[in-house]
Formats: structure tokens, C-alpha cells, sequence
């Protein structure tokens, strides 16, 4: 048995670039066996469901609300209602529903591996992973959105149950010691953490990868808009994560590094650094 699990929850998306880079610099570096999580809606014949040890799949919900229906009974409802124009409501509870049916019925798997690497199918890796800790959840800096970014956490198997019960404190009236105003996912990812005390054990890692989608590809929040030059469909989610991603690349290794390895984004990098840099000095002579 091998000491690391990489799981993707989630709806597979980003393309076989994006799931490529995974294989290079976080499953072969680390020597880890990987696990899917989705549905029954998406295609088997990707590249990752030929690489992937589990494959966990369950029936797609027409409205993933009947989860909640079906497994909860207290105070979930509410809670969702607080976040619905935050991406909390339509996004964040599918998101949640993944980890809580990986909690119920493949905990044991995860169990038997030292570390767990929890992501989404739609990170792109420019760099190899960090090593890991065994008392320590490590997670990237940026994108928090006044709590704690939720797109990639690694952590000791040890502390799966907790990590993975979020639905369980959604629930709960616990979310109600917690004075948020603004509900989203990475609030509740954040006060989750306080409420299990694995807040105590979180450690931030320089950016390292960043969320991308292919041109039309479905998404329950936010779409795509910045598209990949000298690729074909591949687009950029979020831009601060790129931009953050190859000014570590770059920092850590070298420009010729990264042109050497990453020449695509580096060349795309520097086009929007150039662009930031024209837009300052219109705005200063308008």
C-alpha cells in the first residue's frame, strides 16, 4: 500500500491538459495511488478513470438538494438559504455532498493511507507538489473570500472524519456560534475547520496550481473568461490563481525554467503582465 491518496471530487472538468499535469507533478512525484469521486453523468473513457485505483461513483441528482432530504434533518435547509447569491447555495451544497458520501461508504480507503490530497478535477499543476506533513493540512494560499480556500487541502489520514463532515455541521446548530454576514463555501469551509479544532493544524503553501475550465463547459458559479493563447480550448477560471502560480514558479526557479517547462503559461503569463502594465499607464493619463 502506497503512503498517499490523491482524491478528485467533483464534476470532471479542465480537459486532458489539465488532468496531465496532474499525473506530472503531483501523483508521480509523490508516488500516489488516485481516487475519483463524480457521478454517473460523465463519461468513462477519460484519461483519468484508466488511472484512477477507486472509482467512486453514484447516481446523479437531478437536484442535489435531495441528498440533504434523504441524509439530514436539522438545520441545512436554513443555512443554504443564507448563501444563495454567494455560489454557497448552488454550488458549495454539491460540493459538500461529495465529501460527506466519500465519509459514508470509502472512509476505510482513505483510512489506510498516511496522507490524503482532497482536490477538484479542474486544477492545473505547474510545479510539483509540497511534500507532506504528517501533522499538518496544507492548503494555498489565496482565494479565500473572507475564509479559507476550499479547491485543495492535504492532510494526515488521521484527521479524514473531521475534514469530510462538513455536511454533518452545516446540520447542526454549531454553524449558529459563528457570526458570519457573508455565507459562501470558503466561510464555511473556514468555520468548519474552527469547529473541529483542525483550524490549529492548517498550513498555507505558496500557490502552486490554478482552476481552469475547457470553452462551454458547464459550471455552477463562476465561468471562465481568460483563455489559455497557443491551446485550443482551455480557459482560465480565476486569473489571480495563474498569475500567483507562475510568479512562484518563476521566484522559486528561474524565467528559463518555466519557459523551458511550462512555455505555454509562461508566454501567456508575461502577455498579461504586459497587459496590466498598458492598462496602468492609460488610466493614469485619463
Amino acid at each position: 500500500m502506497k503512503d498517499n491518496l490523491v482524491i478528485l471530487a467533483g464534476s470532471p472538468r479542465g480537459g486532458e491538459k489539465t488532468w496531465t499535469s496532474l499525473k506530472k507533478y503531483v501523483l508521480d512525484p509523490l508516488n500516489a495511488d488516485l481516487a475519483i469521486c463524480t457521478t454517473d453523468r460523465f463519461s468513462k473513457s477519460n484519461s483519468l478513470f484508466k488511472l484512477a485505483k477507486y472509482k467512486w461513483i453514484f447516481k446523479e441528482y437531478d437536484n442535489f438538494f435531495n441528498y440533504y432530504e434523504e441524509n439530514f434533518s436539522h438545520n441545512w435547509k436554513e443555512y443554504f438559504n443564507l448563501g444563495i447569491d454567494t455560489g454557497l447555495y448552488s454550488s458549495g451544497s454539491i460540493h459538500f455532498v461529495f465529501k460527506d458520501y466519500i465519509l459514508k461508504n470509502h472512509i476505510e480507503v482513505l483510512e489506510a493511507y498516511k496522507n490524503i490530497i482532497y482536490s477538484r478535477f479542474d486544477q492545473l499543476y505547474i510545479d510539483t507538489h509540497p511534500k507532506l506533513d504528517q501533522d499538518v493540512i496544507l492548503i494555498p494560499e489565496g482565494e479565500d473570500y473572507f475564509g479559507i480556500c476550499d479547491r485543495h487541502a492535504a492532510f494526515p489520514s488521521k484527521y479524514s472524519k473531521l475534514f469530510l463532515n462538513i455536511c454533518e455541521f452545516i446540520d447542526s446548530d454549531d454553524t449558529k456560534k459563528y457570526n458570519s454576514d457573508f455565507l459562501n463555501c470558503e466561510v464555511t469551509f473556514s468555520n468548519h475547520l474552527k469547529n473541529t479544532e483542525l483550524i490549529n493544524k492548517v498550513k498555507r503553501s505558496k500557490r502552486f496550481q490554478f482552476t481552469t475550465s475547457l470553452k462551454g463547459e458547464h459550471t455552477n458559479w463562476r465561468i471562465a473568461k481568460y483563455k489559455v493563447h497557443f491551446t485550443n480550448k482551455l480557459m482560465i477560471k480565476y486569473p489571480d490563481e495563474f498569475m500567483d502560480s507562475m510568479k512562484n514558479l518563476i521566484s522559486s526557479k528561474s524565467i528559463f525554467y518555466a519557459l523551458r517547462k511550462e512555455t505555454i503559461f509562461t508566454f501567456n503569463y508575461f502577455y498579461l503582465v504586459f497587459r496590466i502594465f498598458i492598462g496602468k499607464k492609460i488610466n493614469k493619463r485619463a
